[in-house]
Parts: structure tokens; sequence; C-alpha cells
């Protein structure tokens, strides 16, 4: 009995794409890990100007994304490609970024502050 190329693969992890639709704690995962590489690389502004313009086409991107870069997705680890394609697709995972990004900001000159004040009182 002969096989086609495509019938050997049937059924193998290879050919089945994972879920699209990332859990919560992956959602909260995510966006806790951009804020923070954004807040320790003093990109806030920059970053929440981007979020902020690019929300109105985030759905479409992450839809775009997932056609085009699927590809690829396998060569990352777990599924982190359509983890962060999902957090494109719900504005509301935007604005949870913007505003633990401006948290983690507040935190961060209220420790320079305080340095600051200490130093100075030296």
């Amino acid at each position: 009995m002969n096989l086609s190329f495509l019938d050997r693969f049937k059924g193998s992890s290879f050919f089945q794409l994972p879920e699209i639709e990332p859990q919560p704690e992956k959602v909260e995962e995510l966006i806790e890990k951009i804020a923070q590489f954004v807040v320790k690389h003093g990109m806030e502004i920059p970053a929440i100007f981007t979020i902020e313009t690019s929300k109105p086409l985030a759905y479409l991107g992450a839809q775009m994304g997932t056609f085009y870069l699927s590809a690829f997705f396998p060569l990352l680890p777990g599924n982190l490609g359509f983890d962060a394609l999902g957090l494109l697709r719900e504005r509301a995972n935007l604005d949870k970024m913007i505003e633990r990004i401006e948290e983690l900001r507040e935190e961060k000159e209220a420790k320079e502050k305080e340095i600051k004040e200490k130093l100075a009182r030296e």
C-alpha cells in the first residue's frame, strides 16, 4: 500500500496549528515581559506612542501575521508567536500593556527620586 507524501504526515503535530487564543495567564505574562523590557531600556514614550497609533490596525495586523508568519512559528519556543498575535487581537490587551508600562515607569521614577533625595541628604 503506497501512501502519498501528505498522507504520511496526516495526524503529525507538524501540520497542526496550536491554539491561537492565548490563555489569560499567558497574556498577563506577555504584557509583564514586554512592559519590563520597555521600561528597562527607557523606551516608555515611544512604546506607548506606537501602541496607541497601532491600536486601530492591531486586529488586522494579527490576522495578517497569522497568515504570513505562521510558517516560522515552530522555530520559536513554545507557542510564543501565536501568543503574541493573540495578544494583539484584543484592544483591551493593548490598553493593559500601556497601563502596565505607565505603572512601571512611575515606580522607576519614584525609586530614582528616592535615591536622589538620599544622596542629597548625605
